[in-house]
């Protein structure tokens, strides 16, 4: 699909907006299934204090600092961002290659400033991983499904079965793992040897994708960690850290209420999804906060297709809604630690 020239959510957009980095860093942090590389950005240092004992150790002690003290008035908190754990859901990518662009030249793609936006990213520790699932974005020849059929969009995004070349769809595709050997066109939910990186066995056997999400979790102790993903046309919001304790709910609940406020501000569609139940699925997300033990949400983005259920949100809004999204995750970590 053609897509506006801000709207950068490709491999090759990535490496352009990662020759602009000066006031960062970049960092390859692995290979993929396919042997492209994967890169993270970081603004800052890390500066968390590790303690004696990993997070289990620690809490069964009743005090976290035995894994990681950020008590510290110098300490600066870590967010980290990671786009396209599924390759065909690269909404999340248009906003970290803006927001890339804008930390080193003070303005996104559009020429737009963002400043409430740049004084908060710049009192943090900032970790980008503009695409995580290079394999899969690889296999998606366009920059945007906005105005895509439904249909197409699961074609590119779950793949076919081999038996019969029927679409695998969603959640179907999660009933073969990993799907290589059963798929005849593999969707971009996977890497190239077919695994969807949400649904691993991360004691032990992750892929070399996953496990470097998790070494991030174990090593910079972010405070708060988010996954961008898509949600066809449901209306975006984050959803919260399955698998935790009382006070982590909380803290999900309060940021998705802050940025559904900014939303209601703004015009820009935002929903709260509440932890209603427990989620049956050890995921992705749910294996980086037992690394971590802080925050760790998916943010489900609008992606605007032409026939499928909900709301269509346009480019323009899609695109508003993460910049709302940085800004209120990075306000809610200032002020947390007062900085």
């Amino acid at each position: 699909m053609k897509a506006t020239k801000w709207w950068k959510s490709s491999i090759e957009d990535m490496d352009e907006a990662l020759k602009l980095v000066k006031r960062g860093e970049v960092k390859k942090i692995t290979t993929s299934a396919g042997g492209r590389p994967i890169y993270r950005v970081e603004y800052g240092k890390s500066n968390v204090r590790h303690g004696s004992a990993n997070l289990s150790s620690a809490l069964g002690a009743h005090d976290i600092r035995y894994f990681a003290d950020k008590t510290g008035e110098d300490y600066v908190p870590t967010l980290l961002l990671v786009g396209a754990n599924h390759g065909g859901e690269f909404e999340g990518v248009v906003g970290l290659l803006n927001l890339i662009k804008l930390l080193e030249t003070g303005t996104d793609y559009r020429g737009e400033e963002h400043p409430e936006l740049l004084s908060y990213m710049n009192k943090l520790h900032l970790i980008i991983v503009p695409i995580s699932n290079p394999d899969g974005r690889a296999r998606v020849p366009f920059n945007s499904v906005v105005g895509m059929t439904f249909r197409d969009f699961r074609y590119y995004n779950q793949g076919t079965w081999k038996k019969d070349g029927t679409l695998c769809g969603w959640p179907g595709c999660k009933s073969v793992h990993p799907i290589k050997e059963a798929s005849e066109f593999l969707g971009a939910y996977f890497n190239d040897d077919g695994v969807n990186m949400m649904h691993e066995d991360y004691f032990g056997y992750a892929s070399k994708e996953s496990t470097a999400l998790l070494d991030i979790c174990r090593s910079e102790v972010p405070d708060l960690s988010l996954l961008l993903h898509g949600g066809t046309n449901a209306v975006s919001g984050l959803l919260p850290t399955d698998f935790t304790y009382p006070a982590i709910v909380e803290e999900c609940l309060g940021i998705s209420n802050a940025l559904k406020a900014r939303g209601d501000e703004e015009g820009v569609r935002i929903k709260v999804y509440e932890q209603n139940s427990i989620s049956l699925a050890f995921g992705l997300k749910s294996a980086m906060h037992h690394l971590c033990g802080t925050p760790v949400m998916t943010f489900e983005s609008n992606q605007g297709l032409a026939d499928a259920p909900g709301i269509c949100c346009d480019e323009e809004e899609i695109y508003r809604a993460h910049i709302l999204l940085f800004e209120e995750s990075a306000k809610h970590l200032v002020n947390k630690f007062g900085k």
